[in-house]
């Protein structure tokens, strides 16, 4: 019974203090009083990795859209493209001389694809986004690290001939984790912006620490009560606190912060000291 108790808790100690998990990368990043805007880089990009394998050529072609999901096309077969939700994807054509160039390979590698898989995200002033939720066969956890590197030379978002983003680049590929590099002068320092943290942001720390404050006496209360039971003989589900006990939890809890009020009203008028 007191395993049970204690794992219980555990599990809701668990939750409140889980961080917030987001379906869609922040492009608006605010970090460390920090505040970068990488809404420039919104929009769908490519970058290609063509490979001689005779007798055919096979271009991987990486698509990726920072700031949401990847634009579907209506005009392919649902199976020749990644899920809808994809940030990052793989396709993988082969061509042969003479013939039509084919679909080998779909990659899903980040994403909340199909509004299943919610993705975590993590950015630093530094440089680099971290993305996760992708799938694709028998691999799972499929992730993808992009390292934004100053230039300020890239002021804009352009594209060669063939359709690659200008300063995007693949820098490996494992069947599992993509990592990327992409030159831009949405990093450079000039682009940082100081900012306060959101009002929002900051409502939810304080939430998120009174959960945890109110699960940790819980834990403490039901524990001690249940020691202190099981010391007197008690067993089974007389080790728990008495139903009354527990119906008078809010009000002790109200008659507390009400003493506590007072006694920060009544020592704020003593020249800053408390007396106790």
């Amino acid at each position: 019974m007191l395993l049970s108790i204690f794992q219980s808790t555990a599990f809701l100690y668990a939750i409140a203090s889980a961080p917030a998990v987001r379906a869609v990368f922040d492009c608006n990043a605010v970090v460390d009083g920090q505040a970068l805007n990488l809404t420039s880089l919104a929009g769908d990009h490519s970058v290609k990795v063509i490979r001689s394998t005779p007798p055919s050529t096979t271009t991987m072609t990486w698509n990726i859209n920072l700031c949401a999901p990847l634009t579907i096309n209506d005009q392919m077969a649902v199976s020749m493209q990644c899920p809808a939700g994809t940030q990052v994807c793989g396709i993988q054509t082969v061509a042969i001389e003479g013939q039509n160039p084919f679909i080998t390979q779909v990659i899903p590698v980040s994403g909340d694809l199909n509004g299943s898989t919610a993705q975590d995200e993590a950015y630093s002033v530094s440089g680099h986004v971290h993305l996760t939720g992708g799938m694709w066969g028998e691999v799972y956890e499929m992730e993808t690290d992009i390292d934004f590197v100053c230039d300020n030379t890239l002021t804009e978002v352009t594209h060669d001939a063939d359709g690659n983003t200008i300063g995007l680049q693949v820098l490996s590929w494992d069947d599992k984790s993509l990592h990327l590099q992409w030159n831009t002068s949405a990093v450079c320092d000039e682009q940082l912006v100081g900012v306060q943290q959101s009002t929002n942001s900051t409502a939810w720390n304080v939430v998120k620490y009174i959960l945890i404050a109110v699960v940790l006496i819980l834990v403490a209360y039901f524990g001690i009560t249940a020691y202190v039971n099981y010391r007197r003989g008690a067993t089974g589900v007389d080790l728990l606190p008495s139903s009354q006990a527990i119906v008078d939890i809010p009000y002790v809890a109200r008659d507390f912060a009400k003493k506590v009020g007072s006694g920060f009203s009544t020592n704020s008028n003593r020249d800053g000291y408390a007396v106790f």
